[in-house]
């Protein structure tokens, strides 16, 4: 049978059982074909957990095609994936969890 305090101190557990997680990548954009960089690509981020999205954000590749995007949920038992979505006009969208840092998403153009 529990007492009082085990019904306060169960909730507190749980509570101060949760942390802070952050997910982060950079890497560049490339036309399949030609290797050569895509600026202006759109990177679409978000954190995924659980079936849902937070923490959504958007960024654009510069001149070299270089971008960095990440997430940070506060209070999460455990941490997400970090989803990304590349596009650019004339290209095929890509879609990827958890990229590695550094790596070269690859766009393939659109017939």
């Amino acid at each position: 049978m529990f007492n009082k305090a085990a019904y306060i101190l169960i909730p507190l557990l749980l509570v101060f059982a949760s942390c802070d997680c952050t997910r982060y990548t950079n890497g560049y954009v490339a036309d399949y074909e030609t290797r050569k960089v895509i600026k202006g690509a759109l990177i679409r981020s978000h954190a995924a957990l659980d079936g849902k999205t937070s923490d959504e954000r958007f960024r654009y590749t510069d001149s070299s095609g270089w971008f960095e995007t990440a997430f940070s949920l506060k209070g999460v038992a455990k941490c997400g994936s970090l989803k990304i979505e590349v596009s650019k006009d004339g290209y095929q969208t890509v879609r990827l969890v958890d990229m590695a840092i550094g790596d070269t998403v690859f766009l393939f153009r659109q017939n």
